[in-house]
């Protein structure tokens, strides 16, 4: 499969290649193929993201409210897991880094139920139908807004918010 190198067109909007530099921050392509199952390493939030996608997975199928909200707390101790992995590695910036409105975790989160809703899509309704193809476009602006976080946070444009 892909090498820890490889790049997908799209991994960033000015086609520079994103770096996860010291923090060890993870591209969008390694999401995506952790949500997916390849292992591309042996990365905390990797792990975690993979979880995620899981557990969205098999939410949807769930009828059982107290299961649904297992699987919730789950995904919620998941995304702080993700959270306390960022806060330990982020420089705490202040001055004029602007404050991203969600944490990495519920970026993640987000990226996760994007992947798993625009593949049950297209395995229901098949390829070419519009719904799945609308999901498909929210993924890729899920995909897009990571990796322009990324750039951020790394640039020091950004920072994310604090731990309460």
């Amino acid at each position: 499969m892909f090498e820890q190198s490889v790049m997908v067109p799209g991994d960033v909007r000015t086609g520079a290649a994103v770096i996860a530099a010291s923090p060890g921050l993870p591209t969008a392509t390694q999401l995506l193929c952790s949500f997916q199952g390849t292992r591309f390493e042996d990365h905390e939030v990797l792990r975690s993201a993979r979880a995620l996608a899981l557990l969205h997975g098999r939410r949807v199928t769930m009828r059982d409210a107290l299961l649904v909200a297992e699987v919730d707390e789950r995904r919620r101790e998941l995304v702080e897991d993700i959270d306390d992995w960022a806060h330990s590695r982020s420089p705490h910036r202040g001055g004029d880094a602007l404050i991203h409105a969600e944490t990495l975790g519920a970026v993640i989160d987000r990226m996760a139920w994007g992947w798993v809703d625009a593949n049950q899509s297209v395995e229901i309704d098949g390829a070419r139908d519009h719904q799945a193809r609308k999901r498909w476009h929210r993924l890729a602006e899920l995909i897009d807004g990571y990796t322009e976080l990324i750039g951020d946070l790394l640039q020091g444009g950004r920072r994310l918010p604090g731990r309460v």
